[in-house]
């Protein structure tokens, strides 16, 4: 090996080299999960904050959300650990919902973000997924299958049209049939 390519790979900080310095991480501001919340809460009453709370929440951002927000912030501040706010969760939760109902509110708001139809979501997203997998590994196979899509959409529509063409025939044979005029939703006897 050269010397320039020795002197710049034993110029590098070694793993753990912080750990020997004077100058070490700072602990969480708070350690005990009570603590934690209750300096959380203090900040959601200030009348600004409890506000623009409130205004997500209605808005339709849902409760858990917030709450995920609210504790990943507090731990990328170094306010607690990750063991804190992972435990501030359920607690926060409830306090945010609380919120929620203390003016009356009677509208719709989401505890969490998964809506009722996200099984369906779930099935169309994977069909997309699958879709764009087979036209990037297989085009041939996906253009065939596309086709054959179209093919038996175009059926469900042409029996749809038949079906309404079918419905359409055997009305005017009944109006004709009875002499019958139609006239809107009345129908009369049309006059000799």
């Amino acid at each position: 090996m050269n010397r320039r390519f020795k002197d710049q790979m034993l110029s590098r900080v070694p793993p753990g080299y912080w750990m020997t310095q004077s100058k070490k991480a700072t602990p969480p501001q708070f350690a005990n999960v009570e603590d934690a919340l209750q300096d959380i809460i203090d900040g959601l009453k200030v009348p600004e904050n409890r506000n623009e709370t409130k205004a997500y929440i209605y808005a339709g951002i849902p409760i858990s959300t917030l709450t995920e927000t609210i504790a990943l912030t507090g731990y990328s501040e170094n306010k607690f650990n990750p063991d804190v706010a992972e435990l501030i969760k359920p607690a926060l939760n409830v306090y945010l919902t609380d919120l929620a109902t203390e003016d009356d509110f009677e509208g719709p708001f989401r505890l969490s973000p998964e809506p009722l139809y996200q099984e369906d979501i779930d099935e169309e997203n994977l069909a997309n997924t699958m879709m764009d997998l087979m036209e990037e590994e297989n085009p041939a196979l996906a253009k065939m299958y596309q086709v054959r899509q179209d093919e038996i959409q175009e059926e469900t529509l042409k029996a749809r049209e038949e079906e309404i063409m079918k419905r359409q025939n055997q009305m005017k044979q009944s109006a004709t049939k009875d002499d019958q005029v139609s006239e809107g939703f009345i129908t009369r006897k049309e006059s000799v």
